[in-house]
């Protein structure tokens, strides 16, 4: 037997997939810094400064 279709259920379910999407955006992230720490660092080659190709557009 399934629970009726309530209001107040929704609202419960709406809050849990908050708190899901949450979770799953604080993983992704740690990810990404852990992904950022096992790249070497950055270092400019030759004599020559790093210059860009285009600037941004200024807004």
């Amino acid at each position: 037997m399934t629970m009726p279709d309530t209001k107040n259920g929704r609202e419960r379910k709406g809050r849990n997939k908050r708190s899901q999407l949450q979770e799953e955006l604080y993983e992704e992230e740690i990810e990404a810094v852990e992904a950022d720490e096992e790249l070497p660092p950055f270092e400019p080659s030759g004599d020559k400064p790093f210059v860009a190709e285009e600037l941004p557009d200024e807004e």
